[in-house]
């Protein structure tokens, strides 16, 4: 093997790693941030969604049962839009409940990015600071070895504190979405005239 070859590839591998680190940091902050936005969300849920509750009761409880879009309760999230919308075009019930169905895949996808992405930069910046690591301890230069383990374990909690976190909100979320859509598409089904 050539001697020239572990030196490129350690030249190539350290400029990955500040754009690793960045991506890295940026993603600890967005998913601290949808931390924040689930907080909101929850709390929203919790104020609001008690008539929104007690009116699919009230519609699963008689059988010939409707309600005017009009007098849907204004409510949280994806039901507060599906009554905007229908309330907007009452004809397109179908076109309404695809859009929220895309609406809810998108916000969704934005978490399995971070699932994704986080573990993996996590890895990519644990090995890249090996390399350094490995040649500081051929060369005897114990403090600067340390330091580069240092930062290898870091990035590999951060991106795994990243991964698990998306998880958790990805799987609160996409429960709750999916209720959601559910509601909307049976008290879709339930509003406006009986012969509609």
């Amino acid at each position: 093997m050539p001697e020239s070859l572990p030196r490129l590839l350690l030249e190539i591998t350290d400029t990955l790693f500040l754009p690793c680190v960045g991506a890295l940091i940026a993603l600890c902050l967005l998913s601290v941030l949808q931390v924040g936005g689930v907080l909101v969300e929850a709390i929203d849920r919790w104020r609001f969604g008690g008539p929104w509750r007690a009116l699919i009761d009230r519609l699963k409880m008689e059988s010939a049962g409707r309600a005017g879009v009009e007098s849907l309760p204004v409510a949280f999230g994806f039901p507060e839009l599906a009554r905007r919308e229908l309330q907007r075009t009452p004809d397109a019930r179908e076109k309404v409940l695809d859009d929220l169905q895309l609406r809810a895949e998108r916000l969704l996808g934005r978490l399995s990015l971070g699932i994704r992405l986080g573990p993996m930069l996590g890895l990519a910046g644990t090995l890249i600071p090996l390399g350094p690591a490995l040649m500081s301890l051929s060369g005897g230069e114990i403090d600067r070895l340390a330091a580069q383990l240092v930062v290898a374990f870091a990035t590999t909690v951060i991106g795994l504190q990243v991964g698990a976190t998306c998880y958790l909100l990805h799987a609160v979320k996409r429960h709750w979405y999916t209720q959601d859509l559910n509601d909307i598409e049976y008290v879709a089904g339930r509003t406006g005239d009986p012969d509609a």
